[in-house]
């Protein structure tokens, strides 16, 4: 079973009801976390912070600590840093965003492995040509960092339409042709499983 850990429904960026959402998600034979800011009963919650500096970041995850899944938009360094810097935090999303380089450096790589931070690989943004090329070459500045320091790498689909959302056999394809090794492609899509089960929410 793959658990997709950022899906938005039309209740925050996305254009899907949430019930359709789950009826795609059960015909994938996946399950998916809705990152909408909204407590679901029947769904995996979550939310995405935005913030503006690493005071507004911490008053935010204060305030989310009713989601199962709190997912931090990256790109700043100062709230790179910051993100993996709080347990709290479960995803640091898109780290490059906004920058020319990973935003993945040794400080960020070793406080996300000393706080289980996990850094995400959304594939929605693969899908935007003029992106492509610079996510693949933070991929792979990523990885390198990954291997000296250990950090979990997740995958999700930041879907925003049930049109994005991607069984476990196609987000095996796809990150097979980044170029990520058979281990790193398994370890990526059993990692939302085992980060749901230890946190205790199923």
């Amino acid at each position: 079973m793959f658990i997709d850990l950022r899906v938005h429904s039309i209740n925050s960026k996305g254009v899907d009801s949430p019930s359709r959402l789950k009826k795609e998600a059960r015909d994938l034979g996946i399950e998916v976390a809705l990152c909408d800011g909204i407590k679901y009963d029947d769904f995996i919650s979550g939310i995405e912070i935005s913030a503006r500096n690493k005071r507004e970041l911490r008053r935010e995850i204060i305030s989310s600590k009713k989601f199962d899944i709190i997912v931090v938009h990256g790109g700043r360094a100062e709230i790179n840093r910051s993100a993996v810097s709080d347990s709290r935090v479960d995803i640091l999303a898109h780290p490059w965003l906004g920058r020319r380089d990973s935003g993945v450096d040794a400080v960020v790589a070793r406080e996300a492995a000393d706080n289980g931070v996990a850094i995400e690989l959304c594939l929605s943004y693969l899908l935007i040509q003029h992106q492509r090329l610079k996510i693949l070459s933070s991929l792979r500045r990523i990885k390198k960092l990954k291997n000296k320091y250990n950090f979990d790498i997740l995958v999700t689909s930041g879907a925003k339409s049930k049109y994005d959302m991607r069984n476990k056999y196609e987000i095996a394809s796809i990150l097979y042709l980044l170029g990520l090794e058979e281990e790193d492609i398994k370890e990526s899509i059993n990692l939302p499983e085992k980060l749901i089960r230890e946190k205790g929410i199923k």
